[in-house]
C-alpha cells in the first residue's frame, strides 16, 4: 500500500487519526462543522495508485527535459509518494545528470507545526530516492517569502516512523487512542473518546498527553485506576513537577470516586456588581463581534450584549461597553474563563488607541475562574472546558450541539448571508456561556470560598 504526503501529515497530527483514516468504521465518523468547512475548501485529493504512477512518470519526463520549475509534480519511490506543490531545479548531481530538484511546499499558515515540517522532510527524502541525489533540505513558501529547512535532525525520526506506518498498514502494529484537547474538532472524536473511556486510558485525565502517558507506562501505570492508587513517594518523572504529579493522582482519584477533591480556598473580591463576560471573535474575518455580559447585583441579574455586525462597527461596540462600565463607578468584578477575555480587551484598546482609565480598570477588575480548577478544586471531568465543568454542575445549554466552534459557523451565516436566525442562535449560545460562568462562580463560593 502506498504512503502519501497526506498520510504523513495525518500520522504526525495523530497516529490514531492516520490508522482510522485507513481502517476506521465509517459509521462512527462525525464531522465537526469547522472540519467540514475546511475540507470543503481543501484542494487535496488522493487519486488511485494507477493514476499516481502515471503522474509520477509525467513528472519524471519533465525532469528529464530539465524544466526549471515543475508545479504539482508527483514523486513515487518504493511505496512512498507525494504530490509536491513546486519542484525547483538546482545544481546537484543525480540520476538526471548535473542537476536535481528540491521540493517547495506552499503554505498559508501563521505557525509551522510538526505535521507540515515532517511533510517537508518526507518530500525531500523521497526526492532523494527518486533522483538518486542527496536532497537534505526543502523550502516552504509562506508570507511571500521562501524559508529553507534542513532535514538533518529529523530524517532519522522520519525513517523510523515510516517503518511504523508500514507496520500499521500491514496490521502488525496496534495503535491506541490518546484523548486530548486537540481531539475536539476531529471527525473521530466521539469514537476515540468512547474507546478511551472504555479502557480508562490515562489520557482521559486533563493534562496527560503522549509524553506523560509514555512516562507513566514506564512505571506500569496503564489506566486511571492504577494511577489513582500510586504512592507519590515512588513516582518521579523528568520535567514533571511534584505539584503536577500530585494533581494527576488526585484527578485520577476524583474520576474513580466520582467526587470533587478540594485542594485549597479562594478569596473572591467583594463588589456591588458582578459581570460574567464571554467574548466571541471571528479569526478569519479578524474582528470581535460580541461582548456578552450577565450583570448581577444582589439577587437580580440580566443579560446584555454589545454587538459588532461588521468590522467597521467593532470600535463602536467596544466603546459602548466601556461607557456601560462607567455607570458602575468601578465597583465591579468581571468574571471570565481563561486568558482570552483580558487579551481581547487589551487588543481592542491597542487597535483603536484607547487609553481610557476604564481599560486599565477593566483589566485590574477581571477575575479568571479557570485556574481555580486543578489548583484549588478537582472535579471528576475529563477536560476543564467551560462547557464540561458547567455540565457536571447540572447546567445545560439551550442547544447541547452548539459549541464555540459552531458559533463561528453561525456568525458566518449572518455575516456572509444575512441569516438573522443564525445570529440569534449564536447570541443565545453566548448568553448561556455567561450564565454558565455565574453557575460556576456560585458553586465555588459555596465549596471553597473563604
Amino acid at each position: 500500500m502506498l504512503i502519501s504526503n497526506y498520510d504523513i501529515r495525518l500520522f504526525y497530527r495523530c497516529p490514531m487519526l492516520f490508522y482510522l483514516s485507513k481502517f476506521g468504521p465509517e459509521q462512527e465518523k462525525d464531522v465537526h462543522p469547522i472540519l467540514g468547512r475546511s475540507r470543503d475548501r481543501s484542494k487535496h485529493h488522493i487519486t488511485s495508485e494507477e493514476e499516481i504512477r502515471e503522474k509520477a512518470e509525467q513528472t519524471k519526463a519533465r525532469m528529464i527535459q530539465g524544466k526549471s520549475q515543475i508545479s504539482q509534480g508527483w514523486i513515487l519511490a518504493e511505496n512512498l509518494t507525494s504530490r509536491i506543490d513546486r519542484l525547483k531545479k538546482i545544481d546537484l548531481e543525480g540520476s538526471f545528470g548535473s542537476y536535481s530538484y528540491i521540493p517547495i511546499l506552499l503554505r498559508n499558515v501563521k505557525y509551522l507545526r510538526k505535521p507540515i515540517i515532517m511533510e517537508g522532510v518526507y518530500a525531500a527524502y523521497i526526492c532523494s530516492l527518486f533522483q538518486e541525489a542527496n536532497i537534505d533540505y526543502f523550502q516552504i513558501y509562506r508570507n511571500n517569502e521562501y524559508e529553507t529547512h534542513s532535514t538533518e535532525n529529523l530524517i532519522d525520526e522520519l525513517k523510523e516512523d515510516i517503518v511504523k506506518i508500514n507496520k500499521i498498514l500491514a496490521g502488525e502494529l496496534k495503535i491506541s487512542p490518546n484523548y486530548t484537547r486537540s481531539c475536539r474538532v476531529c471527525e473521530w472524536r466521539k469514537y476515540c473518546k468512547k474507546l478511551v473511556a472504555d479502557s480508562l486510558d490515562v489520557t482521559l485525565i486533563s493534562g496527560i498527553g503522549k509524553r506523560i502517558k509514555k512516562l507513566l507506562l514506564d512505571y506500569g501505570i496503564t489506566d486511571v485506576p492504577s494511577l489513582a492508587q500510586v504512592d507519590l513517594t515512588d513516582l518521579k518523572m523528568e520535567n514533571v513537577s511534584r505539584k503536577e504529579l500530585e494533581y494527576l493522582v488526585l484527578q485520577a482519584q476524583s474520576l474513580v470516586d466520582k467526587k470533587e477533591k478540594i485542594r485549597g480556598q479562594v478569596d473572591f473580591p467583594s463588589s456591588s456588581y458582578e459581570l460574567y463576560v464571554d467574548i466571541e471573535g471571528s479569526s478569519h474575518h479578524n474582528f470581535v463581534w460580541i461582548i456578552g455580559c450577565l450583570l448581577r447585583k444582589g439577587t437580580e441579574h440580566r443579560y446584555l450584549h454589545f454587538l459588532a455586525e461588521s468590522p467597521q462597527k467593532e470600535e463602536q461596540m467596544f466603546r459602548s461597553f466601556l461607557k456601560f462600565l462607567e455607570e458602575l463607578n468601578g465597583n465591579y468584578t468581571l468574571y471570565h474563563w481563561s486568558l482570552a477575555e483580558p487579551q481581547y480587551f487589551q487588543n481592542l484598546a491597542s487597535k483603536y488607541s484607547i487609553k481610557s482609565k476604564r481599560v486599565a480598570e477593566l483589566i485590574h477588575s477581571s477575575f479568571d475562574l479557570f485556574p481555580i480548577f486543578k489548583n484549588k478544586i478537582i472535579l471528576p471531568v475529563y477536560t476543564y472546558t467551560l462547557k464540561d465543568v458547567a455540565n457536571w454542575l447540572g447546567f445545560e445549554w439551550f442547544d447541547p450541539l452548539v459549541d464555540g466552534a459552531t458559533s463561528i459557523i453561525l456568525f458566518d451565516k449572518w455575516y456572509l448571508h444575512n441569516d438573522r436566525e443564525a445570529l440569534d442562535k449564536a447570541i443565545s449560545y453566548n448568553s448561556d456561556d455567561c450564565k454558565a460562568l455565574l453557575i460556576i462562580k456560585d458553586y465555588l463560593t459555596k465549596k471553597i470560598s473563604e
